[in-house]
């Protein structure tokens, strides 16, 4: 069941792990590729409203080591950039880090809720006027996340659902958010998993910058063997305000320590 469920940790935004805690001593490592592209937006009413052609490319990292069987260490980075209308390189030097903990609290008949604690740094180099602006980093976010899981078998298929629920707290300008995320998966085959994922993004607190975005992704994961496996998949921005309409392809690398 564990492999099933650290599928979890790969999504288009920078949701991170599963409910599920690693056992002590054991690691994974999975380097995310993200393509998207937009040309319309959700406005402030929620109406489709066509915009300047965006481009969007990231290699994101993640890692999670289980320091105790309770207790799981992670941390993220994404580099990229973005490409906006006419400007050739709106954002070349798109960067963020993260690095946090995820604590079990409660465990039994399949079912797990846990705890996870992180906080985040980002930068990046726009154009201005007279060209780039330089490298800014924004204010630090700090964010608590209520994780809940649970692992079922679905017919003679092992499967499980994690829900997610966290409040990004920003330290300095920007509004807050709120984050919910869904996870569904399910194994067809001993070396398959399919997952199906939405994250929702909704601003809160801010300064008239209301927003908020919704996506949805389908993917496949594939074992070559008991540490490498394989994911590929696709992600859409379905609804939202103030938001762009992205859609998007994935790819994975997963190693298991």
């Amino acid at each position: 069941m564990l492999a099933l469920i650290l599928a979890a940790a790969t999504a288009p935004t920078d949701a991170l792990g599963g409910a599920w805690t690693l056992p002590k001593g054991t690691g994974q490592a999975i380097v995310t590729g993200l393509y998207s592209t937009a040309d319309s937006i959700f406005d402030a009413q929620a109406n489709i409203a066509e915009r300047p052609d965006f481009e969007k490319g990231t290699v994101s990292l993640l890692l999670e080591y289980g320091l105790t069987d309770s207790l799981t260490l992670l941390g993220t980075g994404e580099f990229g950039g973005e490409r906006d209308g006419n400007l050739p390189a709106a954002r070349p030097a798109l960067f963020d880090a993260s690095l946090g903990a995820r604590l079990a609290l409660f465990e039994d008949n399949g079912i797990v809720v846990s705890g996870q604690l992180s906080g985040r740094l980002k930068r990046a180099q726009a154009v201005g006027d007279e060209g780039f602006a330089g490298l800014d980093w924004t204010a630090p976010q700090i964010e608590p996340r209520l994780l809940a899981g649970y692992g079922f078998s679905l017919g003679d298929y092992p499967a499980f659902v994690d829900t997610q629920a966290g409040y990004r707290l920003a330290l300095g300008d920007g509004p807050d958010e709120v984050r919910l995320d869904l996870t569904f998966g399910i194994r067809p085959w001993d070396d398959i998993l399919l997952l199906a994922q939405s994250f929702s993004t909704i601003s809160a607190g801010g300064d008239g910058d209301s927003y908020a975005y919704h996506k949805t992704q389908g993917s496949l994961v594939y074992d070559l063997n008991d540490r490498w496996s394989l994911q590929a998949g696709a992600f859409a921005t379905v609804a939202g305000h103030n938001a762009l309409r992205e859609r998007g392809l994935i790819s994975a690398v997963w190693y298991r320590f």
